[in-house]
């Protein structure tokens, strides 16, 4: 199950609702390709359907820009079949620098987010909403 929740600066108007974790979308690579955007993903999702076990990891995370902490809350992809892989990337839309090959790992990370706007606090973060 996933979660939502608001991440808000107490110091400027930063305020951005994310959504984190795996619904009943995320169950097969089947149900992943009927939502799946990005067009090398959607290629990738084609080709490890048809191989012969598949593994995959499919959940919303929160990305942040090593260079200029932008916050990008994106799907991470990562399929392996024997000895082929395939992890989708991003760059940050902000400054183009290339974003880490991971969402942050845990809610503690999450809680640690300094404002990418004003860089003077640690963002606030309120779970509201849980989702499938």
């Amino acid at each position: 199950m996933g979660v939502a929740c608001t991440l808000s600066c107490g110091q400027c108007s930063y305020n951005k609702n994310v959504f984190l974790g795996i619904g009943f979308r995320y169950i097969s690579l089947q149900a992943i390709l009927e939502w799946y955007e990005e067009e090398e993903g959607r290629k990738q999702i084609i080709e490890y359907i048809n191989k012969k076990e598949p593994i995959y990891e499919c959940y919303d995370g929160l990305y942040l820009c090593q260079n200029c902490n932008y916050i990008l809350n994106k799907t991470y992809l990562h399929l392996e079949a024997g000895s082929q892989s395939y992890m989708n990337s991003y760059s940050c839309p902000r400054c183009r620098d290339k974003m880490p090959s991971k969402p942050l790992e845990n809610e503690t990370e999450i809680n640690r987010l300094k404002c990418p706007e004003c860089k003077c606090s640690n963002l606030k973060v309120e779970f509201y909403m849980d989702w499938d």
